[in-house]
């Protein structure tokens, strides 16, 4: 293969779009290259640097939960919570503190095409970690609680804004065949700067005073101090540039973040030109209302639908309620118990994406989420028996600590994996804004609705909401097995075919092998 730039902006834009599929045929043969070939140290950087902005959003959601657990926290910023007699806060403030701020999120992740398009991605994230420092400024320094639920809602607007713009960088600066690696090491880096968070606050929570919380909300502002000086040496995206018309410094670019020669960047900078334009001719005119038409609607709710079903699967009380649920159902060290639930998250996520390449989507998805359901109704069960028993108590711990592992392996995994295949091309971009605010927007009525079940003074409900749970995953296996078809190595044109045809999604393996074969005796009789 030997595209000169020149040669391809001779071409013209209908000739390139024409040309794109030939050529982007051409270059998954040259992306096998070895990666020792591809990889250089400064791309190895710069995955590890913008990686690392999901640090964000992996510290704040599970800093907050044992921050809230904390008596000089409670102390201040509530007092006594009458109905149980103890520092703990009211369903209605866990409300305030946990749900109000993900509004913020929605706006963020919202905001982010706008932005990003006009700054770039560099710059764009860059920002988000600016905003974010104002927030959790705000949170260290509130006099009230309303004032730190502000800081929570304004960090929301940083980190989410910052999760929409990460993966389009990892996956535009890497070779084709490191994109699903790339984008998926964010998941391990949201994980383990959970597993700090609440290592810091049980250090911290022996502390009987302020500094008890404060210190963990003091490291939470270090992390944008040290991602911006960081940030601002990183290479643009060289995809981006080429979409602002940027030639020169997309090359430039590139050929920081690659191993091989100047004639090998060349050629796959006019590759990226050709995808670019293609994409620019498929999605022009594009609307976002048509996905919801006779013709997308169910490639839209399947791509949607997964993100936000993992609301109501029963992570939420072993993430984001962690500690106050440990608390509630009366475990002897619910700060140590929470490490313990974000390592189990961090093995997850590790397991992850090798499960999901090498397994497929519907196993996974199908076996995980029945496991799922299996531990929701034994914990559940467990939890009716009465959770004063400090044995059943460990043990709906232990179930939930299991939970964090298969969800994040299956669940967690498959849910932006999925709607990147199953999107309309066309639509692509619009499918994935509407998959993030979905997501985020159930995930306000999901936080808000756990306390006022759970919570002594409210529905009081307990560790016995793992019945609803698993009434839940019921559900979700059902829709799972009807409308989620197995993609693992289908190209887009494939999966187009498939949904075209009306093919049902447990029988796209069948139907594949069938046209396989049919080309197959088709070929065998053209040669005879």
């Amino acid at each position: 293969m030997n595209i000169a730039i020149a040669d391809f902006e001779e071409k013209g834009e209908e000739n390139a779009v024409e040309d794109v599929d030939n050529r982007l045929g051409e270059s998954v043969v040259y992306d096998k290259r070895p990666l020792g070939r591809v990889v250089n140290l400064f791309l190895v950087f710069s995955l590890m640097v913008f990686g690392a902005s999901t640090l964000l959003f992996g510290f704040d959601n599970n800093v907050v939960s044992p921050i809230a657990a904390l008596e000089p926290f409670v102390r201040k910023y509530q007092g006594i919570n009458g109905a149980s007699g103890t520092y703990t806060f009211t369903a209605r403030n866990q409300d305030l503190i946990f749900s109000v701020p993900l509004i913020g999120t929605i706006i963020g992740a919202w905001s982010a095409s706008t932005i990003q398009f006009r700054f770039g991605r560099k710059w764009s994230i860059t920002g988000c970690y600016v905003v974010s420092l104002g927030g959790v400024l705000l949170q260290l320094f509130a006099k009230n609680l309303g004032m730190f639920v502000a800081g929570r809602a304004w960090n929301g607007v940083g980190y989410g804004c910052a999760m929409a713009i990460s993966p389009l960088y990892l996956s535009e600066v890497v070779p084709a065949s490191m994109r699903g690696r790339a984008v998926a090491s964010q998941n391990i880096f949201t994980i383990l700067s959970g597993v700090i968070a609440t290592v810091i606050v049980n250090s911290t929570s022996t502390i009987n005073g302020e500094a008890s919380y404060m210190i963990p909300l003091a490291v939470q502002c270090a992390i944008p101090v040290v991602l911006i000086p960081f940030t601002a040496v990183l290479p643009e995206s060289p995809v981006w540039l080429v979409s602002q018309g940027r030639l020169e410094q997309a090359r430039h670019n590139l050929r920081k973040l690659r191993g091989y020669s100047d004639k090998e960047v060349d050629e796959e900078l006019a590759l990226i030109q050709q995808s670019e334009l293609a994409e620019r001719e498929i999605g022009k005119d594009a609307k976002f209302w048509e996905l919801f038409n006779r013709h997308n609607f169910k490639r839209t709710l399947t791509a949607s639908s997964l993100l936000s079903m993992n609301q109501v699967s029963g992570v939420i009380l072993s993430t984001t309620y962690s500690t106050i649920f440990l608390e509630q159902i009366g475990t002897s060290d619910p700060f140590r118990l929470t490490i313990a639930s974000a390592c189990c998250q961090l093995a997850g996520a590790i397991i992850g994406p090798f499960v999901v390449d090498s397994a497929g989507r519907r196993p996974v998805a199908l076996i995980g989420m029945t496991l799922l359901m299996v531990i929701d109704f034994v914990a559940g069960g467990l939890a009716c028996k009465g959770t004063d028993n400090k044995s059943i108590a460990l043990a709906v711990a232990i179930l939930s600590f299991l939970f964090n592992v298969i969800w994040t392996a299956s669940f967690y995994g498959l849910s932006m994996v999925v709607p990147s295949e199953v999107a309309n091309v066309r639509l692509r971009n619009h499918t994935m804004s509407y998959t993030v605010g979905w997501c985020q927007t159930t995930a306000v009525i999901t936080t808000c609705a756990v306390p006022q079940i759970t919570s002594a003074g409210a529905g009081n409900l307990g560790a016995k909401m793992y019945l609803v749970f698993g009434g839940c995953m019921v559900c979700i296996i059902i829709f799972t097995f009807f409308m989620v078809p197995e993609t693992k190595g289908l190209t887009f044109p494939q999966i187009d075919e498939m949904y075209e045809k009306g093919v049902p999604a447990w029988r796209w393996n069948s139907e594949l092998s069938r046209i396989e074969n049919l080309g197959e005796k088709d070929a065998d009789l053209a040669k005879e």
